[in-house]
């Protein structure tokens, strides 16, 4: 990927109402904005994405919210493919091929791995007449989506990190080259944030290298990346997202699906297997 690309993903109303609590997480299909800028319209801009007209998550929907972000080394784009029985099996209109036909040209789809929302991304609202309306912009994860949503606080298992003091705190690269730090519990030096969380700002010559978290386990003999845990009751349960990318395996499993692609379930920490954590370092855009 080129540092300079703009990518868009459509999002679904689940996705947008999570969102609006505070939550943050981002996967799933997505193009260069630039590869279907000729899409003005919410059913063109579905169709430029590879989603049904009859896709149950928009429910008759007369609009459509997209999420603009800048591509970045936290983000790990996977081509949407899936001929031969490998990668990712999908009903149509997904064509396995790693591209979208459309009566405007061919339009390359690219995957991304669950991960946190990257700072600055825009989230718009495409009205059937093309009018394009802002809804939110993600300004990094120690202030959230601003005009602010929600109080959840960012997962502690999904997204960038950095190591501060021996310790790890979640982390944002600026647009200035500075990274933003920020901590669950108070810190010296930090602001509270609007958020609940204590954030500060510093040099990137100050911390170790940041790095993106990929929590992954089995549930059910199935593959998953732990997104979320928190604490309900008398237990700690986790949001798992499938990373079997089978769609006939993630219905047979009673799997909720979220988004084109996207098949999640909440299950309890205890009844997961083969946990596994991996630092990842940024990869090349």
């Amino acid at each position: 990927m080129n540092a300079m690309d703009i990518f868009q993903k459509i999002v679904t109303p689940g996705r947008l109402r999570l969102w609006t609590q505070g939550d943050e997480l981002l996967t799933g299909f997505v193009a260069r904005r630039a590869d279907t800028a000729w899409a003005q319209t919410p059913s063109e801009i579905r169709d430029a994405h590879g989603y049904a007209t009859s896709d149950p998550s928009f429910a008759g929907s007369p609009f459509v919210d997209v999420l603009r972000f800048a591509s970045a080394d936290s983000l790990t784009f996977v081509a949407a493919t899936g001929v031969g029985g490998e990668g990712f099996i999908e009903p149509a209109p997904f064509t396995g091929t790693g591209f979208v036909p459309t009566d405007k040209g061919i339009v390359p789809l690219w995957w991304v791995e669950p991960t946190r929302v990257p700072p600055g991304s825009e989230l718009w609202r495409i009205h059937p007449d093309g009018r394009e309306e802002f809804l939110s912009l993600y300004a990094n994860v120690a202030s959230g989506w601003q005009p602010g949503h929600g109080r959840a606080l960012p997962s502690d298992v999904c997204g960038r990190f950095a190591r501060w003091n021996g310790g790890a705190v979640l982390a944002d690269v600026l647009e200035n080259g500075r990274v933003v730090l920020a901590s669950y519990a108070r810190t010296e030096d930090a602001k509270l944030t609007e958020r609940g969380l204590w954030a500060w700002v510093v040099d990137a010559t100050q911390i170790e290298q940041p790095y993106t978290l990929r929590l992954t386990a089995r549930y059910k003999d199935l593959p998953f990346q732990v997104v979320r845990r928190w604490n309900d009751g008398d237990r700690v349960v986790a949001r798992l997202v499938y990373l079997g990318r089978d769609a006939t395996r993630a219905g047979q499993a009673g799997l909720e699906r979220t988004d084109a692609g996207v098949y999640e379930v909440t299950a309890a920490l205890e009844e997961l297997t083969d946990v596994r954590g991996e630092e990842l370092a940024p990869s090349r855009v």
